[in-house]
């Protein structure tokens, strides 16, 4: 059984590892290794931004972090990011995850209709599990996927 949290200062080392691994940096939109200064800038705002949420998946049998799910809110619209924890990856929780954090989300933010993802064409894991929660393809945009969730 998942948990869904806030994150809070003790994530920041986990979410940085889990930044840095070499998998996440070949499927994010920015493939250079993140800077230890800069990610604690980012994370400190991150964590007081109104239009941001970050939300941390755990195992709660494993007493293990499973996932950091990201939510950038704009009207009533948010974007959704997905980083599993490379010692998470390959056991199916990336779906659970995903759809335990939406959610969690709805609740917090009420106003939005829909929350859209942006895939890297070969990620088929995350195709696969954004699909899998509900979400539809919209577009293909050179080597990205756009995929949306009514809420």
């Amino acid at each position: 059984m998942t948990n869904i949290r806030i994150a809070n200062r003790s994530d920041i080392k986990d979410i940085f590892d889990w930044a840095n691994d070499e998998n996440t940096r070949q499927m994010s939109h920015t493939t250079d290794l993140v800077d230890w200064d800069e990610h604690n800038v980012w994370f400190n705002s991150s964590l007081i931004d109104p239009s941001r949420l970050l939300l941390i998946c755990e195992d709660e049998n494993l007493k293990k972090k499973i996932a950091v799910v990201r939510f950038d809110v704009d009207g009533e619209r948010a974007v959704v990011s997905i980083n599993v924890s490379p010692n998470m990856r390959g056991k199916g929780k990336a779906k659970e995850c995903l759809k335990d954090a939406i959610s969690s989300f709805k609740t917090i933010f009420s106003s939005v209709r829909f929350i859209d993802a942006e895939i890297k064409s070969l990620n088929v894991a995350s195709k696969r599990s954004f699909v899998a929660v509900g979400f539809e393809f919209v577009k293909k945009d050179s080597d990205l996927l756009f995929y949306e969730y009514a809420i």
